[in-house]
């Protein structure tokens, strides 16, 4: 970026900024008014000015803030036998599992998948539950939701840990934080090797679609062309929900008829509709 390009005045006040005595702060308004004024002037691109908003907002913000939330953490039963668990593992895109009892709110560790490959290794380890193999069970880590995440990240970084569990003010799993999850609160979103891009919405060639659970409802509304007067209701998966008017199983086969198509569940995960296949009903056919 040449500084004596045709907006030199946006340097001389920036550099005026960090100039100051120590009996002149310069206040973070300062700042954010000149990087917003360079990213109209064209001389700092927009990744360049979010991440020095990034920089500024990751102060303030808590673990609670960032957490993946318990309905979408990917864990282990603790009564699964190792080779079922590592099958189950082979199907995920992490390498570190929590490993629970009874349920997720009673969390006793966690597997890290290179550890369970090396155990299944052994013909009577594979027939043992997670649970009664202490050599590959990790501690986990608890923190609660309102530890700051500079802090946090400090914390993580001097004990090497890649992950913690975060509880409520009751003691409950309320969700997970990944090291990945606290950087990119600063340089934006990280695809690493395991990392898959997933749109909310993809049309298929015979124009059905196939929607994630967690896509708010209103871009359903304007991918299929109707509106399904639902105010109160966020997603795709709260709305089929209250459509059944019950939780489904992780192993339920559900088809919905409504609106004048055909939402066919294709996958359940703890309780929560993960994907759905959307197609168009014959005109014959009445809806829900």
């Amino acid at each position: 970026m040449d500084e004596g390009g045709s907006h030199p005045g946006f340097f001389r006040n920036l550099k005026s900024l960090f100039g100051k005595g120590n009996s002149d702060k310069v206040t973070e308004e300062e700042i954010i008014s000149m990087v917003n004024e360079g990213h109209e002037n064209g001389l700092l691109e927009a990744n360049e000015t979010e991440l020095i908003h990034n920089i500024f907002e990751y102060g303030d913000k808590e673990a609670g803030d960032i957490m993946t939330h318990r309905k979408n953490i990917v864990a282990v039963d603790g009564t699964m036998k190792l080779k079922d668990a590592l099958n189950y593992m082979l199907d995920q895109n992490y390498s570190r599992f929590p490993v629970y009892e009874e349920n997720i709110d009673n969390i006793i560790g966690f597997l890290h998948f290179k550890d369970a490959v090396k155990a299944n290794r052994d013909p009577k380890e594979q027939e043992k539950m997670i649970r009664e193999l202490p050599n590959i069970l990790r501690p986990a880590r608890f923190i609660p939701e309102t530890r700051n995440i500079s802090d946090l990240l400090r914390t993580m970084q001097k004990q090497k840990l890649h992950f913690v569990i975060v509880v409520d003010e009751y003691g409950q799993t309320a969700g997970l934080v990944t090291m990945e999850d606290i950087i990119e609160e600063i340089v934006g979103n990280i695809q690493d090797e395991y990392d898959m891009e997933e749109e909310d919405i993809v049309e298929l060639p015979d124009h059905s679609f196939i929607i994630r659970g967690v896509t708010p409802l209103e871009d359903v509304e304007e991918a299929l062309g109707v509106s399904f007067g639902e105010d109160e209701i966020e997603t795709l998966n709260g709305f089929l929900i209250s459509i059944l008017d019950r939780i489904p199983a992780d192993d339920e086969h559900i088809v919905i008829n409504h609106s004048g198509y055909r939402f066919a569940v294709q996958s359940i995960q703890n309780k929560v509709i993960q994907k759905v296949h959307v197609s168009k009903l014959p005109e014959s056919t009445e809806t829900e």
